[in-house]
């Protein structure tokens, strides 16, 4: 067994990028203190006094819930937890999801809202899936993202904290050069300043690895759903799915090539793209929410209406 780099102990975990080995105990301080650093170098939590956190129930979200509740003393915010039933169906996904979810919440004393998609708007994903047109994958993260910036606002909140890892962000990266979409790439930070109507986000995790947070999830023994999505397989073998399982295989072959793509963008190129124009924001007329491109409706109120339309036909 491979001893931690800094004590004795079998080590639990290799960080390749840091040439680190470490145990049960020195894991835990390293993603604490990682979480810390860059939360101080990109003035993350600046003027953030209530944090809503987007907790999915999986590995990554409620693993960032934890450590902002064990940070939030020392930056002087406070938590709410949010969580949508989004109805999936499959494998009880979304009813687990929403359990382990609370579960957390509870255990950490923190205070949450659990928004049911059904009852709120009216339709689930699995139903989305049939009905809309569009991929579902789409749908889903237009919904949580609408839905996620609405209770955190209603809920008095300043700022919206996701669980994108450093897989998510390196994926998003090659992804949408691939693309050609500048506009997207301009967008992606790992904080996102208050305006335009929207409130601040950031991403706290975007230099902490999956495979880290998972590490972290099974060694801190807190309740998470192990399973993917069922629509997941549905729609595997997309361009984005293969981009992700090359960036994992370089990252094996070459230890940080992520983190370095991930940094160097943040920090080198993203800068220099700050003069790319930006997408015109209008206001919803039926919810008042931002509509991209000065839209009357936004997209969200549209899958709204059409889901509507579909269900009752």
């Amino acid at each position: 067994m491979v001893r931690c780099t800094k004590c004795d102990k079998d080590a639990v975990i290799r960080i390749n990028y840091a040439n680190l080995y470490l145990c049960r105990d020195h894991l835990l301080e390293w993603m604490t203190e990682r979480v810390r650093k860059v939360a101080h170098k990109y003035d993350m939590f600046s003027g953030s006094k209530r944090i809503a956190v987007a907790v999915s129930g999986g590995k990554d979200s409620t693993s960032l819930l934890h450590l902002l509740k064990e940070l939030s003393t020392e930056f002087g915010f406070s938590l709410l937890g949010v969580t949508i039933d989004l109805g999936i169906s499959g494998n009880n996904y979304s009813s687990k999801s929403v359990e382990y979810a609370i579960k957390n919440f509870e255990m950490l004393n923190v205070e949450y809202r659990v928004i049911d998609l059904k009852k709120e708007f009216g339709f689930t994903i699995d139903q989305a899936k049939r009905r809309t047109g569009r991929p579902v994958c789409s749908t889903c993260g237009l919904t949580k993202r609408y839905i996620m910036e609405k209770v955190a606002k209603d809920e008095g909140c300043d700022t919206l904290a996701t669980g994108h890892n450093l897989n998510d962000i390196a994926q998003f990266l090659l992804n949408n050069y691939y693309n050609g979409d500048l506009l997207s790439l301009a967008r992606l930070r790992p904080v996102s300043p208050a305006e335009n109507g929207y409130i601040k986000k950031v991403k706290p995790l975007f230099l902490i690895s999956e495979k880290e947070t998972m590490t972290y999830a099974i060694v801190k023994g807190f309740p998470f759903i192990y399973d993917s999505c069922p629509h997941t397989s549905t729609v595997g073998g997309q361009t984005q799915d293969k981009i992700r399982r090359s960036i994992e295989e370089i990252d094996d072959k070459i230890p940080g090539f992520m983190i370095s793509l991930v940094e160097n963008f943040e920090n080198k190129i993203r800068p220099l793209m700050e003069d790319i124009p930006k997408k015109t924001l209008g206001k919803c007329k039926i919810c008042g929410m931002p509509t991209n491109n000065n839209r009357e409706i936004c997209s969200f109120c549209a899958t709204k209406i059409k889901m509507s339309k579909e269900i009752r036909a």
